[in-house]
């Protein structure tokens, strides 16, 4: 199982594998648990969010997930990192709140970039006039 999760994710796949393997014995089900079929016609299509640098949930398992279903639509996130949740995206904020308030999903094959790309300069924070630090003169010494 190590290997195929490594063929199919890399070394993340080897890390799950280990992360979880506490849970393979776990004694307890759920009695409801849903198990499929996952093609079955829902009320309202679903939208999926996948994040084209994902390293715990990759972009081809949402491409993926929304063959399976019965009507999903895929929204891209160029970007890097776990979820949007955490590498924000103005563009997919705006396509979730509206698929999430009216219902209405993004067109086919639509592309948002996230907000900031990974290892960015940070903004300064703190200090006079929110310029990072120092001193509430700005640095200037007077004797």
């Amino acid at each position: 199982m190590e290997e195929e999760s490594a063929a199919r994710a890399g070394d993340v796949g080897r890390h799950w594998i280990w992360a979880t393997f506490g849970c393979t014995a776990w004694p307890a089900t759920a009695a409801d648990s849903y198990r499929g079929p996952w093609d079955t016609p829902t009320a309202h299509p679903l939208l999926v969010i996948g994040v084209t640098h994902d390293p715990s949930t990759p972009h081809q398992a949402a491409e993926a997930m929304v063959e399976h279903l019965a009507d999903a639509r895929l929204l891209t996130v160029e970007g890097n990192g776990h979820t949007t949740l955490l590498n924000p995206s103005g563009c997919a904020d705006a396509y979730e709140s509206r698929y999430l308030v009216d219902g209405v999903l993004p067109p086919a094959g639509t592309t948002c970039r996230q907000d900031t790309p990974p290892f960015a300069d940070p903004r300064p924070s703190g200090g006079v006039a929110t310029g990072g630090g120092g001193t509430a003169d700005g640095g200037a010494r007077t004797s």
